[in-house]
């Protein structure tokens, strides 16, 4: 899934679930353990350090959102 943001496409991590159930701990983990976007992060700027190695040249903007909805209370988080 990777390859596919280095081609422009927006991905979407969905987790619904029964509070307890571990949504939160497969988003983030821990760090001895960590959850889907930490890794995600970690692959993808490993990408960028590789393409910048062969093209130094090459500039790059990462964009990304959370939204977590707890107890019917919308939290926004939004980075660049």
């Amino acid at each position: 899934m990777t390859h596919q943001a280095f081609e422009g496409w927006n991905g979407t991590i969905f987790a619904y679930g029964q509070t307890g159930s571990g949504k939160s701990f497969s988003m983030g983990g821990t760090k001895e353990m960590p959850g889907m976007v930490p890794k995600m992060c970690q692959d993808i700027y490993k990408k960028i350090e590789t393409i910048q190695a062969d093209s130094p040249k090459v500039k790059f903007l990462i964009t990304c959102s959370f939204l977590e909805i707890y107890n019917e209370v919308r939290t926004d988080c939004r980075t660049s």
